[in-house]
């Protein structure tokens, strides 16, 4: 069968299964972002249902057979996250509970502040209890730390790393015999639980007699001081592990990039820039989170790049946008606020250049707001050489503009079509564009319901400019507004990868990464922040 992988147990990953996967995550990180004391729970419901594996023996680990097994004293409260996870499992029946817990484990973790994880569907279920191992015990000391992760083919680093999950969430009485939060915001994922740990006993904050030992055992603290100093470390500490160490096969590897160390024109790409990018991202979801200011911040990313001149080389996403002259174009009315915000985020994070910034703003403005993820490479180089006005689009025209003003940036037709579907946020100002109002009826929600608009025509109180009525009358543009009114999948996809083309134009990603996910990491990748130590919380 073409275009299909199998799992180890014969489980079919297909296009179908993948679209599934792909609306499940939007589900989760939809109800995970409007509820995150959620987010905890479900992070222990992936592990509890992961850390049982042995290595050994191969039974136990991701199968989401946890589902039976909710008398078993360890995974006291986690029905509160398996009826969570069944409003999505309901919407997309294919996935497998397996795939399910592990990929909600995953989006908890995003949706606090941590590392966007990788994740390969692929898992089968157990539908009968499996014999599986110990999960920790929060009163064992650093030996009983040692038999639970080497049974699971972990080492001491692994076990620190990991244990770094408990900076979500609290203990329960009721379960572990222990109550309060281990970190001062129990719902932000971040490296201070290992900074709590350095100082030893705080009022008002629990460490278990698990965590302590991670302090006092020589072969632990070494790990515990390093992820204190810094929370990118303990992230690429986390997918570093991940490829070593497996609880069960994947289906198909991914793609990751890895930047060189300098770029052209002597813009530095290397590990203290990326640790400033990834901060910086975290920071964008919290401010755009705020301010509500997502489609400003994607309107700035795209009138930065969209200047681009694929011929003479000029224009594209430089950081010129900031400049007096080109901020003082027509197209650009309105986006001072967009810039002045950003600085916020450029104050905090001096070394990461405009050009870059910018562009991650726009990233960070689809995903909070329920759209795809979009890769993202740093390390454009800034410049303050305005183009001349004029290069992006007028809303007044029709197709053969559109096509005049993307066909000189290196676009298609399907490029044309699917970048027209930012329009799905925000609204126009008279001020600004001499137009009125929202295209959605959710400007704030970014899904695929500006291309069903665009076919229903006309609306009360939803607009529509010339050259989104382009879209439909032009039978080459029509034909891909009608696949994305009825697929949004499709559409998120073919987004993502315009969205990403239009980031990078006349830039010259650092070299890829050869991103190699090895089958055997499946387990731990999609597990990599979730809780280890045996109790992180009860949901309230």
């Amino acid at each position: 069968m073409a275009h299909q992988q199998q799992s180890r147990a014969g489980h079919i990953v297909d296009a179908e299964y993948l679209k599934q996967i792909e609306g499940a995550r939007r589900d989760l990180h939809h109800l995970l972002q409007n509820n995150k004391k959620f987010a905890p729970i479900v992070l222990r419901l992936a592990f509890h249902d992961a850390g049982t594996y042995d290595a050994k023996t191969k039974t136990g680990g991701v199968n989401g057979s946890i589902r039976n097994e909710l008398n078993n004293p360890p995974n006291g409260g986690i029905k509160n996250a398996i009826d969570f996870c069944e409003q999505v499992k309901v919407k997309h029946p294919k996935v497998t509970y397996a795939d399910l817990y592990q990929l909600a484990g995953v989006v908890a973790v995003e949706v606090t502040g941590g590392p966007v994880i990788p994740f390969i569907p692929g898992r089968p279920d157990a539908l009968d209890q499996q014999d599986r191992g110990d999960l920790p015990n929060p009163n064992g000391g650093s030996q009983h730390l040692k038999d639970i992760f080497y049974r699971m083919g972990l080492n001491n680093r692994d076990i620190v790393v990991l244990s770094g999950a408990h900076t979500l969430g609290r203990a329960h009485k009721d379960i572990s015999g222990f109550d309060g939060p281990f970190t001062k915001d129990p719902l932000k994922f971040d490296n201070s639980y290992y900074v709590n740990l350095r100082k030893g006993e705080t009022p008002g904050l629990v460490q278990f007699p698990t965590d302590k030992v991670l302090a006092e055992d020589p072969d632990f603290r070494k790990y515990v001081q390093l992820m204190k100093r810094s929370s990118l470390h303990t992230t690429r500490t986390h997918t570093r592990r991940c490829q070593s160490s497996g609880f069960t096969q994947g289906t198909h590897a991914a793609t990751l990039r890895k930047p060189e160390r300098k770029r052209k024109k002597k813009q530095l790409v290397d590990g203290e820039y990326l640790k400033e990018i990834e901060r910086a991202r975290r920071d964008f979801r919290a401010l755009i989170s705020a301010n509500q200011c997502a489609p400003s911040m994607l309107r700035l990313a795209w009138h930065d790049a969209g200047t681009y001149d694929a011929k003479t080389k000029t224009g594209g996403p430089n950081g010129s946008i900031r400049t007096k002259y080109e901020m003082e174009h027509r197209a650009n009315r309105g986006l001072k606020t967009a810039v002045a915000l950003c600085e916020e985020i450029k104050a905090k994070h001096p070394k990461i250049t405009y050009a870059d910034l910018y562009q991650l703003a726009g990233v960070v403005a689809v995903e909070v707001t329920g759209g795809p993820t979009i890769d993202f490479v740093p390390g454009r180089v800034d410049s303050t050489e305005s183009p001349e006005e004029g290069r992006l689009p007028n809303a007044d025209l029709g197709a053969a503009h559109l096509r005049e003003v993307f066909y000189r940036m290196g676009f298609t037709d399907k490029d044309i079509v699917a970048l027209s579907g930012g329009h799905t946020l925000g609204e126009a100002h008279k001020e600004t564009s001499g137009y009125e109002g929202p295209w959605t009826k959710d400007p704030m929600k970014f899904d695929n319901s500006y291309y069903v608009e665009l076919l229903n025509g006309e609306r009360r109180g939803l607009l529509k400019l010339p050259t989104d009525k382009a879209l439909v009358e032009d039978p080459r543009f029509r034909r891909y507004v009608e696949l994305y009114a009825k697929d949004e999948d499709a559409f998120f996809r073919d987004y993502a990868e315009s969205h990403k083309k239009l980031s990078e134009l006349g830039f010259n990603p650092p070299m890829p990464w050869r991103k190699i996910v090895s089958k055997a990491a499946l387990g731990v990748i999609v597990s990599v922040t979730v809780i280890i130590l045996y109790e992180l919380n009860k949901n309230e």
